[in-house]
């Protein structure tokens, strides 16, 4: 499986520079210089064409056409004070995107038989960058509103099971995950690089992963990673509840039945093919 659409997450570290524009034609020129726009908006909820301007380091004249043209394009909405934000229409695009992962699709049988065989929430994430985004969650357990939160958002992968079975099993995926800005949610959130280490080198051995309270404390999640056919982390299956509860769960068949899970989801992807 390629990579999925949730990679191309967060804003790009470095911006196409005026005179590399120039190399390309005006056509893609245009559409380049949109998306760069489009990223300014990563980082502020509004903005007006002087603070563009800045951003892309073009002119003024630019970057009011720039934004003008997004806005006819219905990509961005003129407020009240003359600046511009996000329309809804990409959230429009975003859901698009979302309905049609295949390996959404493909995982929810797995996913809900999961949930019944544990009795606990049970959720699918995917890489991002280093953070994981949650894009399917199977259960009714009452989840408290910063867990629920994390549904459709990006979030940090180092303090995430999800995240850590994932950048156990894919290099690529520690080295994003590692580089995240590591924030203390709890007094047990995991934050220091050697220490995480150390849990990702034992995820590797185990073929699992787990995180107590430190995310949100009193929550614990055990996850594991969805592998394509040539054995990377496309994904990850977590199993999510309160501890106390988690905790009074045999452990050992947890574990099975998260590991016989990710193991259908992957022969399903791999059925599928590319995607």
């Amino acid at each position: 499986m390629g990579n999925t659409p949730a990679e191309a997450g967060g804003k790009a570290t470095t911006m196409t520079t005026s005179a590399q524009l120039h190399l390309v034609s005006p056509g893609l020129r245009s559409v380049t210089t949109s998306t760069q726009v489009l990223d300014c908006f990563v980082d502020h909820e509004v903005l007006g064409p002087t603070q563009v301007a800045r951003e892309l380091g073009v002119a003024k004249s630019t970057a009011h056409q720039m934004l003008t043209s997004l806005a006819n394009g219905g990509l961005l909405e003129r407020t009240s004070s003359g600046r511009y934000r996000l329309s809804l229409r990409l959230f429009d695009y975003g859901q698009l995107v979302l309905d049609r992962l295949p390996i959404r699709r493909l995982a929810r049988p797995a996913l809900v038989a999961l949930h019944k065989q544990v009795g606990h929430v049970v959720q699918l994430g995917l890489p991002a960058n280093g953070y994981v985004i949650y894009v399917e969650r199977f259960g009714h357990d009452p989840l408290r509103p910063q867990i629920s939160g994390e549904w459709m958002r990006k979030v940090g992968g180092y303090a995430s099971s999800a995240g850590r079975a994932m950048a156990a099993a894919d290099p690529a995926i520690e080295r994003a995950t590692l580089a995240v800005p590591m924030v203390r949610h709890t007094p047990q959130t995991v934050t220091d690089p050697a220490r995480l280490r150390r849990i990702l080198a034992r995820a590797r051995t185990d073929g699992w992963v787990c995180s107590v309270d430190e995310s949100v404390a009193g929550f614990t999640s055990i996850a594991a990673p969805v592998r394509d056919r040539a054995g990377a982390a496309v994904a990850a299956v977590s199993v999510v509840g309160p501890s106390a509860k988690m905790v009074s769960h045999r452990t050992d068949s947890l574990v099975r039945a998260l590991l016989g899970a990710v193991r259908r989801i992957g022969h399903q992807c791999d059925e599928y093919g590319d995607g």
